[in-house]
């Protein structure tokens, strides 16, 4: 089932695929792996030339104005080749950094992401309240300084970009800061994730706050909108991996022989090629369902999105395992990159149960 693009998301589509293909697909990200962070600055810079972390940011703001839909078609293609660069995490940062673009500062490094100078990552917890977990904002001096302590777990490229988007509890709300990486106070422990890419923990030790993005009353919702968005930017990033995944042990079966003839022929495996494609339009049907809500959509949809995506993916790379047999298993199988990227951003901000829990829980 093909979807209903508009000449402008083909063309932006096509584009994406183009530059990404140029850059080295997955053999380039099989190269990155345990290096400066496991992502190309010089091709993370290309792309902001490109404006795809401005998609979500109005041309006022110096962004393209579009929306769920165009970053979904983005991270579906960046998916494909299991591109390393934080695209998603950009984009959404600038997005909510466009939200302070009253303030000089905010601005500035707004500008710089969508431009690919800067890399802006949020730190927003592993939890899934609409509340900051695990950082305190506290004041000083009367009111005059703004203190941040505690630990945030599960910031991605935390040691290699040049800072963050800090959801904070305290002062009545849930207040937004932008932190600079070498803010004074704030140290980064740096661990790789299943699929060799890092992630850390940050840990705040009364540390001056930095520039404040939204208040605590603002910055509940916004904090939930940002955690809902990287919710569908996961699935969005799972419907690209599974459908490249496929796509792959599809031209395997084509080209390995058993018995004197190609393992495609035979109708175990093409049914179950069948439904593991069949999984895969689901997913995608779903995501582009959610993106029609516009920027805002609802943490129950974003929850039994990411819950569905996670599931589907999962099955259909450990279907495209199976089905490459005992090769599939070896370094050398670029299938078996496809099965730990499933692998952790179907965990990453809560896996299929955590968030089949929340889905029901909004819903009651």
């Amino acid at each position: 089932m093909d979807l209903l693009l508009t000449d402008e998301q083909r063309l932006l589509q096509d584009s994406v695929a183009k530059m990404l293909a140029q850059a080295g697909g997955v053999k380039r990200t099989r190269g990155l792996r345990g290096k400066d962070g496991g992502f190309d600055r010089a091709v993370h810079e290309r792309m902001g030339q490109e404006g795809w972390f401005g998609l979500l940011v109005s041309p006022e703001s110096g962004g393209l104005g579009m929306g769920l839909s165009e970053l979904g078609l983005v991270l579906m293609e960046a998916g494909k080749v299991l591109a390393p660069e934080p695209i998603a995490a950009a984009t959404i940062s600038a997005y909510a950094l466009s939200h302070g673009a009253s303030n000089p500062e905010l601005a500035q490094v707004s500008s710089g992401i969508v431009e690919g100078r800067t890399l802006v990552i949020p730190a927003l917890g592993l939890g899934d309240g609409s509340r900051g977990e695990g950082i305190k904002a506290s004041t000083a001096n009367g009111g005059k300084t703004r203190r941040l302590d505690g630990n945030c777990d599960g910031v991605p490229m935390a040691a290699y970009c040049d800072g963050y988007l800090v959801a904070a509890e305290g002062a009545g709300g849930a207040p937004l800061f932008y932190v600079p990486k070498a803010a004074k106070g704030l140290s980064i422990a740096s661990r790789p994730t299943v699929d060799g890419r890092p992630f850390a923990r940050l840990t705040f030790e009364n540390l001056t706050a930095g520039a404040l993005v939204t208040g605590p009353d603002a910055g509940i919702d916004l904090q939930r909108r940002l955690r809902d968005l990287l919710l569908f930017a996961q699935a969005a990033e799972l419907v690209g991996v599974m459908s490249a995944a496929l796509d792959i042990t599809v031209e395997y079966l084509k080209t390995r022989k058993q018995f004197g003839k190609a393992i495609g022929s035979f109708q175990a495996l093409q049914h179950r090629a069948v439904d593991d494609f069949a999984k895969i339009v689901s997913a995608r049907s779903f995501l582009f369902q959610v993106a029609a809500q516009g920027i805002d959509i609802s943490s129950s949809m974003a929850s039994a999105l990411k819950a569905h995506a996670s599931a589907e993916a999962l099955d259909v790379c450990k279907s495209a395992i199976q089905m490459h047999g005992g090769i599939g298993f070896t370094e050398e199988c670029d299938i078996g990159l496809y099965l730990k990227r499933a692998m952790w951003l179907s965990v990453w901000l809560g896996n299929e149960a955590h968030h089949r829990a929340r889905y029901a829980a909004l819903m009651g």
